[in-house]
């Protein structure tokens, strides 16, 4: 298996055990959501969401595969 696929798998365990901790507790989830901003949204939802989970997933993985 090469490095980048091994990192890959690495780097998605770990962002699954972040979603996992984030959803533990249903009230702290409520309070990591936040609604995007007009220039982040997605256009094809008319209310898009952001969560804390999705912000750190995002940058685990971006220092992960960088230090690869």
């Amino acid at each position: 298996m090469s490095d980048i696929l091994r990192e890959l798998l690495c780097v998605s365990e770990k962002a699954a055990n972040i979603a996992r901790a984030c959803r533990q507790q249903e009230a702290l989830f409520q309070l990591l959501i936040e609604e995007k901003k007009e220039g982040e949204k997605n256009k094809k939802f008319a209310v898009d969401f952001k969560t804390l989970a999705d912000v750190l997933v995002q940058e685990v993985i971006k220092q992960n595969m960088e230090n690869k």
